[in-house]
């Protein structure tokens, strides 16, 4: 691994701790999202696509896994998996940023609905929130994918 590598994994596996219920949560995500899609393809009769859905959650599955009990050093699971880390981060920031619009919205709409009006507000809070993390994991991981893409060139 080249210097350049190393160190985008270091910042990287820095930030695996400390946000490791971050990680988890997008992790999770992607794992029922995974599920989801096998379900609907093996309701259409598509059993490689099905297969390949399984097989996507399985992993992600064990990821959180080894993310909420590191049994694996933070460096090494960087290193080895930030492929799939990098995309259940995109997915999920994705997620939460087209929570927070919808909750932008609502608001917006019903100004002078109390009773919604609290939940929808800590619903904007919770979304920018998760969201200003998984950005910031999402730059890491991607100065990881960008040092991995020129070692490789």
């Amino acid at each position: 691994m080249n210097p350049r590598s190393e160190s985008a994994v270091k910042a990287a596996a820095v930030t695996l701790t400390p946000h490791s219920a971050v990680y988890c949560l997008a992790l999770a995500y992607d794992r029922e999202e995974f599920r989801r899609m096998a379900r609907k393809a093996e309701d259409k009769d598509l059993p490689i696509w099905a297969k390949e859905c399984h097989r996507k959650a399985d992993f992600a599955a064990a990821l959180h896994h080894a993310v909420s009990w590191p049994y694996v050093e933070d460096y090494e699971l960087i290193a080895l998996h930030w492929e799939p880390l990098l995309g259940a981060v995109v997915r999920r920031e994705a997620y939460e940023l087209v929570e927070a619009d919808r909750a932008r919205k609502l608001l917006d709409e019903n100004p002078d609905d109390q009773a919604w009006h609290d939940i929808w507000a800590w619903e904007l809070k919770r979304a920018e929130r998760n969201a200003e993390k998984l950005a910031e994991l999402k730059d890491k991981l991607t100065a990881v994918r960008d040092a991995a893409c020129d070692a490789t060139v």
